[in-house]
């Protein structure tokens, strides 16, 4: 389909399907490289350093990653945390047996995340249960109720503070999209460029943060055309969510 300038609520292929875990596999390898070269990671980690200034030295910082696909990301944030001397502990949440399995086969000994199968909704950790909860590449996923709904899951389970962090919906990232999933299997020929068209724009999230009433939330664009929604409780005003340029 071509590019159209709403967002789409068409479902993608892995919303609604498990394929076999070769396919599995190629597509979180191929996210993985996104979350390493294309500035994936790169989101996230800036709104980590912003909230780092705060940290006690060699504090330990614990991080619930939901959605967390091949758990490049987590064992991201694990890398950074340890160069600058913090205690990072991070667990890793998927809904999906074959998900947890590619991610288990990723990645050293060493920078392994603990990994827990469940749905975030009905996931066993109490009020409270760590400092951070994060997420990368999984509210595009999401209807704008449910992302509100899943806000508020993020916000009970968060003590500290919140980072979302998501594709922009525009036509240049889906251009790319398309060309860059040629080469792979058909999955990600799909739902690759439809993650784009189902994205949000800076302002929708922003708004969404303010319904779920979190306004404490501020969203950041980045390279890479990723965008980021993130907040400390700490830094609370009275205002709406706002969008900020970075």
């Amino acid at each position: 389909m071509m590019w159209q300038p709403h967002r789409s609520l068409e479902r993608e292929h892995m919303d609604d399907h498990t394929p076999a875990q070769g396919v599995v596999d190629e597509v979180y390898a191929f996210l993985g490289a996104i979350t390493r070269w294309l500035g994936g990671a790169r989101a996230t980690l800036h709104r980590f350093e912003q909230f780092s200034v705060g940290w006690a030295p060699g504090a330990r910082i614990s991080i619930l990653d939901v959605a967390c696909g091949g758990a490049d990301m987590a064992r991201a944030l694990h890398a950074w945390g340890h160069a600058r001397g913090f205690d990072i502990q991070v667990t890793a949440l998927d809904i999906s047996a074959r998900t947890l399995d590619a991610a288990r086969r990723r990645g050293e000994a060493g920078d392994q995340p603990r990994f827990v199968r469940a749905d975030v909704h009905r996931a066993p950790f109490r009020d409270g249960a760590f400092d951070y909860v994060t997420c990368a590449l999984f509210f595009h996923h999401l209807t704008d109720d449910e992302v509100e709904r899943t806000l508020r899951a993020f916000d009970r389970m968060a003590r500290r503070g919140v980072v979302v962090n998501d594709l922009m919906r525009r036509w240049r990232l889906y251009a790319w999209s398309w060309l860059f999933t040629r080469p792979f299997n058909a999955v990600l020929r799909a739902d690759g460029p439809l993650s784009v068209r189902r994205a949000f724009r800076p302002g929708e999230l922003a708004a969404l943060a303010e319904r779920a009433g979190m306004p404490w939330l501020s969203v950041k664009t980045h390279f890479g055309h990723r965008m980021t929604l993130a907040g400390e409780r700490r830094a609370h005003t009275s205002s709406a969510a706002q969008t900020t340029p970075l």
